[in-house]
């Protein structure tokens, strides 16, 4: 966490250049074989890069295949053998961040008590901008949100990354402000990444141990409380 908040100060100090990041992942003792562990540490270092979105253009982790019989480089995306494979927790958070790709990044700021251990993220999912008028739209987590004008612009959809780095469960209250249109019940979801323990690892024997679960999110609206895991990644996707 720490060494993505430098990061995100180098580059807030160098908006002059843009950046592709290449090569990133969490190695040694805390990753083992890929843990969940590992895999929240990339996903909080991901949502500082979406904060910074502007400036970075492109972001690879690496590597991306593991031959078990031929260990050089551990942690990997996707490890296989000659017959079978499976992708490690850091896998699973690629597909959260490429999944929840959406066309407007929405700035946001997270009012907690554990600034240590949350970190989150918004973004609207399909517009359409005809104009560059502004409007103030406040989605707390807290978040507080800038989006362009809903006169000009039609979102399908919120979608907010959120990352518990801590040991505890941590109770939010979102709070959609600005929104011309009701949060719908129907196609809204919440996806977690989590485990019992934050060294658990996938494997050939347990190749879904660490994997995303998505739910149903029967109380999505613009006023709602969320409970998460520790260590863990959520996403929350609001159809609107």
């Amino acid at each position: 966490m720490d060494q993505a908040r430098g990061l995100h100060v180098q580059l807030l100090t160098e908006t002059s250049v843009n950046y592709g990041i290449g090569e990133y992942a969490v190695r040694k003792n805390n990753a083992a074989n890929g843990t969940l562990y590992a895999a929240v540490v990339e996903a909080a270092f991901l949502i500082w890069l979406e904060k910074n979105s502007d400036i970075v253009e492109m972001v690879c982790y690496a590597p991306l295949f593991l031959n078990i019989n031929d260990k050089t480089w551990t942690p990997d995306a996707i490890v296989f053998d000659s017959y079978q494979l499976y992708g490690t927790p850091s896998y699973w958070v690629q597909k959260f961040f490429i999944e929840s790709s959406g066309a407007l990044f929405l700035p946001t700021t997270l009012k907690t008590n554990s600034p240590d251990s949350l970190i989150a993220s918004a973004i609207s999912k399909g517009y359409l901008l005809t104009h560059n008028n502004q409007k103030e739209v406040g989605l707390w987590l807290s978040y507080h949100v800038k989006v362009p004008s809903q006169n000009q612009l039609t979102m399908r959809g919120i979608a907010q990354q959120v990352v518990n780095f801590g040991i505890y469960h941590e109770n939010l209250h979102i709070s959609i402000n600005g929104l011309k249109s009701n949060v719908k019940h129907f196609g809204s979801k919440k996806i977690v990444l989590t485990s019992v323990d934050s060294m658990d690892e996938n494997s050939f024997s347990k190749p879904m141990k660490v994997v995303p679960q998505q739910v149903s999110l029967e109380n999505a609206s613009k006023d709602m409380n969320v409970v998460l895991p520790p260590y863990s990644v959520t996403s929350f996707d609001l159809i609107i």
